[in-house]
């Protein structure tokens, strides 16, 4: 119960303030056992390879929202959650589930979880079916709050479930997936970019869901009309449920669309489809527009350069809530670029969650000649989300006050290219051509060039043939054109 919890509750947040929210779909890499209130040991693996879903209440004893959680009757809608989830798909209903509250404040004590004498005297042990212990496990899973509600699935995959219901709960426990026959390669997680200038670099991270090691496997990448983009063979040795990151290749992409990454082992196989968004051409001055929600301080944003470097950025935009912030980007050099936004809750700029009390945010980012390069927010949950452009345009020749006229000429060229300048004042001109993936192929100093006519040859016999742009810089001002070398 994010929305109450940070309202209300503001030194709950600083009592956990030293983690930061664990990723969904991150494994639990180490076993948990503990001992419960009643003295019997808990193997959390031993419920997991039984095939059970797993959901932890990891809670502070004098946390407000984590009791009404905990109880029926208090005005939460889903109070008493998990004292449903427990009694009918627990031990002993469908025995599907296995649920347990474990106090994570290691200031605590645990007599105080029995109610009487404490910082509020409730009893969380009467009338609660499911186990409990009191067990500092919360850096284990990056505890960020109180209550935090996470289920792990058989395969030890880890996802933050927030105070739902027992409905909701079960719901996604069919979402899970755990081993099943001797051989059975899984891809759990695509890891490359999803939003690319040029080549595609599919990088997936593969599971061993069968019974038996896992050995050997083929990945095939695939195009939205089944033709076969790469293939790669694989060789290790994985045990039931250990993973391991593959890098399957590089191919040319050139378009958005869909690809399907299958594994096959011994006639099983298994696939994953991926959305992947190809760059769009557009300015190198870039307009960021966030509408915020109710929740400022949990949106951050920036733009990376090709080298994963940030280039600009923002936020968090702590008292802003509901306000809508702009911010306009002149990126120095043309090439491939990414837009990421990020909520740190991983509820996007979605407000509404809770009884429609608060209106939904948004944001759009757009190139000075009009191109949309990322829009998203509404109900559209997300921790982050991520869009490629290509700044293959400067400023237009109407934009630039230092000239008065530029042309290229034979456009296309076989080789030979002239370039025709008409200076309004003396100055210092240089010129850089990119080919279509921001890569710099020739640079050249023209000098202090005098105010009016000027004409340049340039040699282009050693480009391959294609579409390039020409940037032209004049003092502190740049415009830019295309030619097409075509011998």
């Amino acid at each position: 119960m994010k929305k109450i919890l940070l309202s209300l509750v503001a030194m709950m947040a600083f009592a956990v303030s030293g983690f930061s929210q664990i990723e969904n779909g991150s494994f639990l890499e180490e076993n948990i056992v503990f001992t419960d209130l009643d003295g019997n040991e808990h193997d959390l693996y031993s419920y997991l390879d039984e095939g059970k879903t797993v959901v932890l209440d990891l809670f502070a004893e004098w946390c407000g929202p984590c009791w009404n959680y905990h109880n029926t009757g208090t005005g939460h809608p889903n109070g008493g959650a998990l004292k449903d989830l427990y009694n009918t798909y627990g031990p002993e209903g469908t025995d599907e589930v296995m649920v347990f509250a474990l106090e994570t404040d290691a200031s605590t004590a645990e007599a105080l979880m029995y109610g009487g004498a404490g910082t509020q005297g409730w009893d969380w042990v009467t009338d609660t079916p499911y186990p409990m212990a009191d067990v500092n496990v919360g850096g284990i899973f990056e505890q960020a709050y109180y209550p935090y509600i996470v289920r792990i699935c058989p395969n030890r995959q880890i996802y933050e479930l927030g105070q739902q219901s027992a409905a909701d709960i079960i719901a996604q426990t069919e979402e899970c997936i755990s081993a099943e026959g001797e051989i059975n390669p899984g891809i759990v997680n695509y890891l490359g970019a999803t939003a690319i200038c040029g080549d595609l670099d599919a990088t997936v991270l593969i599971q061993n869901l069968g019974t038996t090691t896992l050995t050997s496997a083929t990945f095939e990448v695939s195009g939205e009309s089944e033709e076969i983009l790469m293939t790669y063979e694989w060789t290790g040795s994985l045990e039931t449920y250990e993973f391991e990151e593959v890098s399957i290749g590089s191919t040319a992409i050139d378009a958005s669309g869909e690809i399907t990454i299958s594994v096959t082992s011994e006639g099983v196989t298994n696939s994953i489809v991926q959305d992947i968004a190809f760059a769009l051409e557009t300015t190198n001055e870039v307009t960021v527009e966030i509408e915020l929600d109710n929740w400022p301080e949990e949106t951050e944003w920036d733009i990376r350069n090709e080298n994963g470097s940030v280039v600009a950025s923002g936020g968090p935009y702590t008292g802003q809530a509901n306000e809508t912030v702009t911010s306009v980007e002149n990126l120095s050099n043309l090439g491939c670029y990414s837009f990421n936004i990020y909520d740190s809750y991983g509820d996007g700029l979605n407000g509404s969650n809770w009884g429609n009390q608060y209106s939904d945010g948004s944001y759009t980012v757009t190139g000075s000649d009009g191109t949309v390069i990322a829009s998203g927010g509404g109900s559209v949950q997300f921790d982050e989300e991520n869009s490629a452009f290509n700044a293959s345009v400067l400023s237009s020749i109407e934009d630039v006050v230092l000239v008065e006229s530029f042309k290229m000429f034979p456009n296309p060229t076989v080789g030979e290219l002239n370039v025709e300048l008409e200076l309004l004042k003396t100055e210092r001109v240089t010129i850089d051509v990119y080919d279509m993936v921001g890569k710099i192929v020739r640079s050249e100093d023209l000098g202090v060039l005098p105010s009016g006519y000027t004409l340049r040859k340039m040699d282009f016999q050693a480009l391959s043939n294609g579409l390039y742009l020409m940037n032209i810089n004049v003092g502190n001002e740049s415009i830019v054109g295309r030619f097409t070398v075509n011998k």
